[in-house]
């Protein structure tokens, strides 16, 4: 059997790592022990580090979203669904245990 690489997760965490405009990332609705959701697609949903305001981390996450796409796609070798994470509604859909937020897998330090 060949050698097996990086989970996806795994590779998702060091693409964070190395953008310093991410704060969080979260595996969204997937079953347990799945990096895909029940449509194929890894789903990951973004929490950005804070900005000004909200407009500003909208306005950051539309000028973004799509190269950021892109290079978990490439990155994964996996159809992403990518989503922003709104930090006002985090602890919201955190607490609730919504499904949609199954496993934070990234967390910037300070």
């Amino acid at each position: 059997m060949p050698p097996r690489g990086p989970a996806p997760s795994a590779l998702i965490e060091q693409w964070a790592a190395a953008n310093p405009k991410i704060k969080r990332v979260w595996l969204c609705g997937s079953p347990a022990g799945s990096d895909r959701g029940a449509d194929g697609f890894i789903e990951v949903a973004l929490e950005l580090q804070p900005v000004a305001d909200s407009e500003e981390s909208s306005a950051l996450w539309l000028a973004n979203c799509e190269k950021w796409r892109i290079e978990l796609e490439a990155r994964t070798g996996q159809p992403i669904d990518l989503h922003w994470l709104d930090p006002d509604e985090a602890p919201t859909a955190i607490q609730s245990g919504s499904d949609e937020l199954s496993a934070l897998i990234y967390e910037r330090a300070g």
